[in-house]
């Protein structure tokens, strides 16, 4: 097992201690206006942080690479598929969910574009994407501190400058929502649709 996946078995050990972002969680989760009787992926879930913030009545599946992540998932006391599963390449059939929750994965996987293409493709038309994480949302280049930052935090586990809007957009996700959530903006809160099949899904 290489570096990339096995820092996050790791990592799970301590995650919920250092990486909870409850408030932001919760607000993304606000936003999504979920509501009983819909089905929704939490793809990279990680150690869970999110499930108990589900309104009562969603059907929830949980996906993460990480057998660690997942285990500690599953000892959350909530009610959820957790299956071991690439958000990159997806098993589920097209247009299966109502929502899809990417809380802090898009800038963390080695393909962000194919993390949202999956999204769209098992997303219902009409459905929404929520996304808490980092990325540069600014015209231009991101800040000189930045560019200083990023290839440390990529080797720690993230990206601090993925283009995730403009990436979003490629693969048929549409901005409906986005605001600030922490560090002057560095980590920010969206909501995109989908109106049209997604590029790349059966037909």
């Amino acid at each position: 097992m290489n570096w990339s996946l096995k820092r996050w078995d790791f990592y799970s050990g301590f995650y919920d201690d250092l990486f909870s972002f409850e408030r932001q969680r919760g607000r993304s989760i606000e936003i999504a206006a979920l509501k009983p009787g819909e089905r929704i992926l939490i793809s990279g879930c990680g150690t869970g942080l999110d499930l108990h913030l589900i309104p009562e009545g969603v059907e929830i599946d949980a996906v993460d690479l990480s057998p660690g992540m997942l285990d500690k998932a599953r000892q959350k006391k909530r009610a959820a598929r957790c299956q071991v599963m690439n958000a990159q390449q997806l098993e589920f059939q097209d247009a299966a969910f109502d929502a899809v929750v990417l809380h802090l994965i898009v800038a963390i996987v080695p393909d962000p574009l194919a993390c949202l293409r999956e999204a769209a493709r098992v997303l219902k038309p009409g459905g929404r994407v929520m996304i808490f994480d980092k990325y540069f949302h600014g015209p231009g280049q991101p800040r000189l501190i930045r560019r200083l930052l990023n290839p440390l935090a990529r080797w720690i586990a993230t990206d601090l400058n993925t283009r995730t809007l403009e990436l979003a957009a490629q693969v048929g996700l549409h901005v409906v929502h986005e605001e600030s959530a922490m560090l002057n903006g560095m980590f920010r809160i969206a909501r995109l649709e989908r109106r049209t099949p997604a590029p790349g899904a059966a037909a």
